[in-house]
């Protein structure tokens, strides 16, 4: 009996150490350049992957204009998560992905915002500046970068946008946009909601609605054949993404 009982532990004790070690050889580290305006949702994407999957994430942040140049000049990304749709549909022209492994992701939103919380923005407060004093509102450039290219549909459709111009102050991206409003430099400017719930700071914002501009469709490619990124790939459109996008200040992109 007793050698049974032994027979049986160390048969158990053999498969735990084979299941372990097939684990471990199948798991693998996935490069993934991810836009700047998306690292935050992404660290929580890469703590649930994580402990679901295996797999190791490691987070490359940066513009969506370098990290584009990088991968045409050859930068071993597994992923992309750009802040537009531009560059993945260029990268898949250009042939540097295949068809097929390009999805979108996310659906960013805009906010005007500011960084002083007793201020009480709303669609009035950019109407107000056109008969008043003007003061100076930061955006993104619209020739480079989507959150710019919404805030001039938003100033347009609220028929502003020409007696703005003047005002505005642009960033080369909603990043540096954030950064001029962040420091004081400017008093309030249009900014991703995620920028804005990151610090906890949404006293002073105004969540425009979401037919005040075209959807702000952010989208990925995938790069490699590795198992790992093409489940973070899938798992990305999944409807677990649902409320870590909500959570952080994005929409879950209709399919």
């Amino acid at each position: 009996m007793s050698c049974k009982i032994s027979l049986g532990r160390n048969l158990g004790m053999y498969l735990l150490f084979s299941l372990s070690f097939s684990i471990s050889a199948v798991a693998e580290t996935i490069n993934v350049a991810v836009a700047s305006n998306f690292a935050t949702t992404m660290n929580a994407v890469k703590q649930r992957f994580e402990s679901e999957y295996g797999h190791e994430i490691n987070i490359i942040t940066g513009s969506s204009g370098k990290h584009f140049a990088q991968l045409v000049n050859g930068a071993p990304f597994d992923l992309f998560l750009s802040a537009d749709a531009d560059r993945p549909r260029q990268l898949e022209i250009r042939g540097h992905v295949p068809p097929g492994q390009r999805a979108v992701y996310a659906q960013g939103r805009l906010v005007l915002w500011s960084n002083r919380q007793e201020l009480r923005l709303s669609e009035q407060s950019l109407l107000r500046l056109e008969a008043e004093e003007p003061i100076r509102i930061a955006m993104a450039n619209p020739a480079l970068a989507p959150y710019g290219r919404a805030a001039v549909e938003v100033m347009t459709t609220l028929g502003v946008y020409e007696a703005l111009r003047s005002t505005i102050v642009m960033g080369e991206n909603v990043g540096q946009a954030f950064q001029f409003i962040y420091t004081g430099n400017v008093e309030f400017g249009f900014v991703a909601l995620s920028q804005a719930l990151a610090l906890d700071q949404t006293q002073a914002l105004w969540d425009i609605p979401l037919d005040y501009y075209q959807p702000i469709r952010q989208e990925m490619v995938l790069l490699s054949s590795k198992p790992g990124a093409r489940a973070l790939f899938t798992f990305l459109q999944s409807a677990a993404m649902g409320g870590i996008l909500n959570e952080y200040g994005y929409e879950l992109p209709k399919r």
